[in-house]
């Protein structure tokens, strides 16, 4: 899938081959999936998102890593 200027290594032929299906960017499983908030509103990706960033400075605030090492 090549949106916007990317272009993701796992996508061959606009198939994923990670998951064996249709390349859809921030799908569960994809190796995107809540690490990057999307543009789509639908994008399951952008709860999974928000719930990693909100871990994350709850981790900070707490004075403990935030990347939870």
């Amino acid at each position: 899938m090549s949106k916007g200027g990317w272009s993701c290594p796992h996508c061959i032929s606009d198939v994923c081959d990670i998951l064996k299906k249709a390349c859809d960017p921030g799908d569960k499983g994809c190796v995107l999936y809540g690490k990057a908030l999307f543009s789509s509103p639908e994008s399951p990706s952008n709860d999974a998102f928000e719930r990693r960033m909100e871990r994350k400075m709850k981790r900070l605030l707490e004075g403990k890593n935030p990347e939870g090492d």
